[in-house]
């Protein structure tokens, strides 16, 4: 199961590979946004979201969010980057996005939301074990 931590990692190397320059990288211990990537032509601000929790001494740790916990997540990181659309931190290169494990719960929660994501330019980046796909 992966959690923020590993989403965080995976993502970075991904948009590495794609010629983003990496400005800020956080772990769950650390506050703000967790992602932060830049190339001449855009500064992307990611909020990532794990399936699991990632304090090995919690309850959750190796087990998965439950519907209700995927949709506070979710509710989370959406609110971090309306809090980033609303500054633009950046300027006309700010762009947002989600970094999500890419499961049937997490797809179900956003697959009702994907028009209003859309009209919001909020990039959905799904993360696997072994990939990362950008909606």
């Amino acid at each position: 199961m992966l959690t923020e931590n590993d989403i965080v990692e995976k993502v970075t190397d991904f948009l590495e590979t794609k010629g983003y320059r990496i400005t800020q990288s956080l772990t769950t211990n650390q506050q703000g946004i967790d992602i932060i990537a830049e190339t001449e032509s855009e500064t992307l601000y990611i909020e990532a979201k794990g399936e699991t929790s990632s304090v090995e001494t919690s309850k959750r740790f190796g087990l998965p969010f439950n519907r209700n916990q995927i949709k506070s997540h979710i509710s989370v990181a959406l609110l971090a980057t309306m809090k980033v659309i609303s500054s633009l931190p950046s300027g006309k290169k700010t762009k947002v996005g989600i970094a999500l494990p890419d499961t049937k719960e997490q797809r179900i929660v956003i697959n009702k939301i994907i028009p209003a994501l859309n009209k919001l330019d909020i990039r959905i980046f799904w993360v696997t074990k072994t990939n990362v796909k950008i909606e």
